[in-house]
């Protein structure tokens, strides 16, 4: 199966580039980056979707938040439902994620479902507008978005957008709060630049 080939693949490349802590310091920068966005660490529970070996887990875990992780052994995410509770979640985190899958229906409904009202989902993928002769490169890549289409997607199972920009990590919160144009410029040319998107949104549901 490609995506058993593909995991197999990543995670001997990881192994081979960083160790488990430095994965787990790794990690920890992009919960930096969330703090200079929302001014906090997002809150627990978490879910890490398609969490792989579990380092954006453990780095909350690090800052006494928790955390759980479920990757496609554990559910089929076009087809399964959650191994979770209702409004178990205050967070969901979707990281390079949501390109892999064709139909996200069934995801983003239990998204809604484990997630509670109020709560968050924090979603990374690439962008397609900047990054669209490079999408197809990853074999598993099969929908890409913009950052429109994708705030569309959220709003449509309960979840409004009020973050929508470059995915750069660790950078200036002043960054953030430039007008969206500009900031993509800049992430397209800067060091340490990204042609990914970040995206957050609230779970609107009653």
């Amino acid at each position: 199966m490609l995506i058993d080939s593909y995991r197999a693949n990543r995670e001997g490349k990881m192994q081979r580039e960083k160790t488990e802590q430095e994965w787990i310091a790794w990690e920890d920068r992009h919960i930096q980056t969330y703090i200079s966005i929302l001014g906090e660490v997002p809150k627990g529970p978490v879910l890490d979707i398609g969490a792989g070996a579990n380092h954006l887990v453990r780095a909350f875990n690090a800052r006494n938040v928790k955390a759980e992780g479920i990757d496609f052994d554990r559910a089929n995410f076009e087809k399964d439902t959650l191994p979770f509770k209702d409004n178990l979640f205050e967070s969901v985190i979707l990281n390079a994620v949501i390109e892999h899958i064709r139909n996200p229906d069934t995801m983003m409904r239990e998204i809604s479902r484990v997630v509670v009202p109020g709560g968050l989902i924090i979603v990374r993928t690439p962008n397609w507008q900047m990054d669209y002769k490079n999408f197809y490169n990853d074999p598993t890549h099969v929908k890409p978005y913009t950052p429109e289409g994708l705030a569309t997607l959220l709003s449509m199972y309960g979840f409004e957008t009020f973050f929508s920009g470059p995915a750069l990590v660790c950078k200036p919160k002043i960054l953030f709060k430039l007008p969206t144009f500009i900031k993509w410029q800049l992430a397209k040319y800067m060091r340490g630049g990204t042609r990914s998107m970040l995206l957050i949104a609230k779970n609107t549901k009653k």
